[in-house]
């Protein structure tokens, strides 16, 4: 089974570009595919965050109703 997939595009400084060259060098991938990973695993720790973080204030606001 294969993921649905969207296509995004990003422009990299030529810094940030050398270091995704490298470690898709060191790990025999592709560019687009190490970027790929890097950037879920950013996205999805980042999404979670903000999750947990309105989860609290959802609570806290409704503990704060209820005083």
């Amino acid at each position: 089974m294969s993921l649905d997939l969207k296509p995004v595009q990003v422009r990299l400084s030529e810094e940030a570009y050398a270091a995704l060259h490298m470690i898709a060098e060191a790990n025999e991938k592709d560019l687009g595919e190490v970027a790929r990973e890097i950037l879920t695993e950013a996205l999805m720790g980042k999404g979670h965050g903000i999750k947990l973080l309105a989860g609290r204030l959802s609570r806290a606001v409704t503990s704060g109703r209820s005083r």
